[in-house]
């Protein structure tokens, strides 16, 4: 005990120095070196002495136009420069000019969307009127436009800048625009001043459609003007729901306001006696949000009820189509549950704002704003996601567009712990990388599998998902089981509390966890961020009770070694990954009655570069206690996700591929009809006729029930 108590002594004392010096460890960008050189960013994971951040207030008028399918708006901003630098541009962000003809973009649009952009008038900063024309003064590139100050801004003041524009909503469907005649969810859609930070001064990074958000910390006063016969939902707080509802929706919007039970504000009864406002101008306000966005629509049902979180009430709401609402009848209970879980127990830090809604509208998927997000229906898997991203990018103002693992990840990771938890009741380690496991081994070591600290504004379709949501929640997960339920939990509260309406570098991230928990964690950091590479377990052998294994690859991993005895009994051996950085033999892992075992499979939910040679005996053995039919193998058609798949065989190993989705799966058989992928996730049931034919297969997906009809 004195010995263990004198060894974390030295690492106290050690780490400090660690952590106040240069970094040596593993390379560190100029762009944020001169942050921590400079004050702003310290090297024990906190913001530093100097830290700052720039932040807007905005007041905005906006009307829109359903019939012509027209945004038109008035804004006023004050924008405070808490920087220490004189500051002689001002950068304003239109996204709608990723519409504009000529600009460029990274996602293809549909005809009637290629418009005139953003159309800006009587822009004035200061008072002064800025012609646009004025090239000497006015720059417009991309979908950023940049003004010259005419009076340089100063560290400590501010400047006011008011502007009139109008644009067209999108018919194509990203994230924002329109998805009925009578339904819109409007993003992305006022004069924005970008971010100018410690670290990159201002992001001129344009908007190109995929690339996702870095906003400044503000606030909102915002009245919108809709037709008489929609309802709104946005972001924040309703101002004047008095003045807008008809009485008797009031009434039920005042009883949802207090109530834990839930409330149907506007059900399929008002909307057949026709649903109309007594005034059509909508005012929210929000305070210190990165963004804002609203939905609206003639046909949606309102859902909504509180859940209490330290003697604050959150308003949970659903707006959803009328015509489905069938589907929709446990919605806000099941936010009200998220809600909870997430303040209380993962990540267990009281959810930070005063409302969240649910508008459902996208098509395919889900898209996170403050306190809204717009979803595409009732999966509580999106929901969770989507409503996690409250702890990242909002309350912890991520930089997507340089880092999006840092929101993503966690979102990814953070919906796999709550929803594995707390609906599905499995709180076991194997279950969370058992949904990462496939789509993660795709990319993995391919040329496209950059490390993570490479800026995510340099990926594309192919390894943009990998890389900013499967394999960072592989990483967090490997750090999790690693530190334990109890620190890992200390570090990640910890991270959330120092940043909280801040924006953390990846470096903050990495040395809060150090901090916090009192290690040296560059053997996690350095392989999984900053190198190429992937790991790769591998059972070399059995001798009597000794398994020995090794790992073919340079990124650490956790064991997971599932024995099943002769009697169907089961155990499971588990190591964290630092059991790889303790020395660089291979590890043994002592088997308990080892002369009793049928099988063994090490790693079978956990992503590894090669997960054919994972098990004991080899695969090849375990198709010799069934006689497979040779009538699988061929082409299948997969109707419901217009794709084909084909069955085929490989060195005694059989294959399930489907090459539109770069999927390629070895298969294990538990008998002679069904075979299931390594993982075990996914069920194939191979269906035959009385000629003993194969017809197609019964596939269990992860949950879902899919078909495929031989061809």
């Amino acid at each position: 005990m004195q010995l263990k108590m004198y060894l974390m002594l030295i690492v106290f004392m050690v780490l400090p120095f660690i952590t106040t010096a240069q970094e040596t460890r593993f390379f560190m960008p100029n762009e944020i070196k001169k942050a921590y050189e400079e004050g702003t960013r310290s090297y024990d994971g906190k913001p530093g002495t100097k830290y700052w951040q720039n932040t807007a207030d905005y007041k905005i008028n906006v009307a829109i136009d359903a019939t012509e399918k027209m945004i038109e708006g008035k804004e006023s901003i004050t924008y405070f420069n808490n920087s220490p630098d004189v500051i002689s541009t001002l950068v304003i962000r239109l996204y709608y000019d990723v519409y504009k003809k000529g600009n460029s973009r990274a996602s293809a649009l549909k005809a009637e969307d290629i418009t005139n952009g953003v159309e800006l008038s009587n822009v004035q900063i200061n008072g002064e009127p800025y012609d646009l024309k004025n090239k000497r003064l006015v720059g417009r590139y991309g979908t950023n436009i940049s003004f010259r100050l005419k009076e340089p801004l100063e560290a400590g003041k501010s400047l006011k800048v008011d502007l009139n524009w109008k644009q067209n909503i999108p018919h194509t469907n990203r994230r924002t625009g329109i998805y009925d005649s009578t339904t819109f969810f409007i993003g992305q859609w006022y004069p924005q001043i970008a971010v100018y930070d410690d670290i990159f001064g201002w992001d001129m990074l344009n908007f190109t459609i995929n690339t996702e958000f870095y906003n400044n910390l503000a606030n909102f006063d915002v009245k919108i003007t809709i037709p008489e016969d929609f309802a709104l939902w946005a972001t924040g707080t309703f101002q004047n729901p008095q003045e807008v509802l008809p009485e008797n929706i009031y009434a039920k919007y005042e009883k949802a306001l207090k109530s834990e039970k839930v409330i149907h504000v506007i059900d399929n009864t008002d909307l057949k006696t026709g649903f109309k406002t007594k005034n059509n101008t909508w005012h929210f306000t929000a305070k210190e949000v990165s963004d804002f966005a609203f939905g609206l629509s003639s046909h949606f049902q309102w859902d909504a009820a509180i859940v209490k979180i330290n003697n604050r009430n959150i308003v949970a709401h659903s707006a959803f189509p009328s015509a489905k609402a069938d589907k929709y009848t446990e919605h806000t209970a099941m936010l009200q549950k998220v809600i909870t879980h997430f303040s209380n127990d993962f990540p267990g830090i009281p959810y930070p704002y005063e409302a969240f809604t649910v508008f459902i509208g996208l098509y395919g998927g889900g898209m996170e704003y403050p306190m809204m997000a717009n979803n595409d229906g009732p999966g509580t898997g999106l929901a969770i996601h989507e409503m996690f991203h409250t702890y990242f990018p909002m309350y912890v103002r991520i930089n997507e567009k340089r880092w999006a693992w840092m929101d993503e990840g966690w979102a990814e990771y953070g919906t796999t712990v709550v929803n594995n938890r707390y609906f599905k009741d499995k709180n076991d380690f194997e279950s969370i990388f058992a949904g990462e496991k496939l789509s993660s081994e795709g990319a993995m070591g391919s040329v496209a599998d950059l490390p993570l600290i490479i800026s995510s504004q340099f990926m594309d379709d192919y390894n943009y998902g990998y890389a900013s949501y499967r394999l960072p929640a592989n990483v967090y997960g490997t750090i999790h089981q690693y530190l334990g339920e109890e620190v890992f939990m200390k570090c990640y509260r910890e991270y959330i509390r120092r940043w909280a309406k801040k924006s953390p570098s990846p470096y903050d991230f990495f040395y809060t966890f150090e901090n916090v928990s009192g290690q040296d964690l560059s053997w996690i950091w350095k392989p999984w961020f900053f190198e190429f590479g992937y790991p790769d377990v591998s059972v070399v052998e059995l001798k009597k009770s000794k398994l020995t294994l090794k790992n073919n690859g340079n990124k650490p991993i956790p064991v997971f070694v599932d024995i099943i005895y002769n009697d169907s009994t089961t155990k499971q051996i588990t190591k964290n990954a630092k059991v790889w950085t303790e020395n660089k033999k291979p590890v043994v892992v002592t088997i308990p009655d080892y002369k009793k075992i049928k099988r063994i499979s090490v790693n079978r939910t956990i992503s590894d570069m090669n997960g054919l040679d994972n098990f004991y005996p080899p695969i090849s053995e375990w198709y010799k206690s069934t006689n497979v039919s040779e009538n699988i193998y061929g082409a299948y058609e997969l109707p419901l996700y217009l794709a084909n798949a084909e069955v085929t065989k490989k060195d005694g190993i059989v294959y399930f591929i489907i090459r539109k989705w770069n999927v390629n799966m070895a298969l294990l058989p538990e008998n002679n009809t069904v075979l299931k992928t390594l993982d075990g996730e996914i069920t194939l049931n191979f269906q035959f006729n009385e000629s003993k034919n194969c017809t197609g297969i019964k596939i269990d997906w992860f949950g879902y029930k899919v078909d495929a009809k031989k061809l």
